[in-house]
């Protein structure tokens, strides 16, 4: 049974909401292993190492905020439009309960403090940590109120996204570094004007630089390879995107078989 003080502090601390503190974004967000309410074993890094943008919705049972953005349906939307089994294949979503007493009754609405049935139409995991592995979660992440939304990208900075769209959630992805995919920028050969009006990328490349034997090639989240082309200009680089799939790719500049510069851009 978790300690009935811990919801008493976490009940109290909802009240304030946002006054409390909970990690600064631009942190790198702490690792943790934990099981799901199926038995099923999760590692944060292990997602985020897949180039996954992960959201986690810090939340409890009985909080009816939390209840109302869940019912928003905006993070099961993100996770099964843009999760795993999708063409985009990005993003990852946990929720991770923090009330320090509730147990499966409450989870599926039936008895006890809660708002309704959490397990029903969630398709993403949810934790239900307790004693020692609850008072971890808590600190490491300074999960001192609820709602509480983060979202941490592939390099494993956290921003503290809140309650937003399913839309909002998902163009933060579009601007996480793209570090864990192994794309490096040289700084001679920059792409200095890009333009994704979402039916064509437009690009051109500094006139100074020394430009020759360059070829582009457009890869997804995942690293695979999507397009590529041989005839790349110093300006006025025009590429059809309109029949790609929504989802995160690079665009890649490419010489000698070495990738010298990277643009990330989200297709809708």
């Amino acid at each position: 049974m978790k300690k009935k003080i811990l919801i008493l502090m976490l009940n109290s601390l909802t009240l304030f909401g946002e006054s409390f503190a909970q990690l600064q974004s631009g942190s790198i967000a702490p690792n943790f292993t934990m099981t799901d309410l199926n038995g099923t074993q999760h590692s944060l890094y292990d997602y985020l190492n897949n180039g996954k943008t992960v959201y986690i919705d810090f939340f409890a049972c009985h909080c009816p905020f939390c209840w109302a953005y869940h019912s928003t349906h905006s993070l099961a939307d993100l996770h099964d439009n843009y999760g795993p089994n999708t063409d985009s294949d990005s993003v990852f979503v946990f929720a991770i309960e923090l009330d320090a007493n509730n147990g499966s009754n409450e989870f599926l609405g039936l008895s006890g403090s809660t708002q309704g049935n959490w397990v029903e139409g969630t398709n993403y995991p949810i934790f239900n940590p307790e004693g020692g592995q609850l008072s971890a979660i808590v600190s490491d992440f300074e999960a001192n109120y609820y709602p509480l939304i983060y979202a941490i990208c592939p390099d494993k900075t956290i921003e503290i996204i809140g309650t937003k769209t399913t839309n909002e959630l998902y163009a933060h992805a579009g601007s996480c570094a793209s570090i864990n995919l192994g794309l490096k920028d040289n700084e001679a050969m920059q792409v200095y004007s890009f333009l994704n009006n979402n039916d064509e990328l437009v690009f051109s490349f500094d006139k100074s630089a020394e430009f020759q034997d360059f070829k582009f090639e457009i890869v997804n989240i995942n690293g695979n390879k999507i397009a590529i082309a041989n005839n790349v200009n110093k300006e006025n680089n025009i590429i059809p995107i309109g029949s790609l799939k929504s989802g995160i790719y690079f665009l890649n500049l490419i010489q000698n078989n070495n990738v010298i510069s990277s643009n990330k851009f989200n297709k809708n």
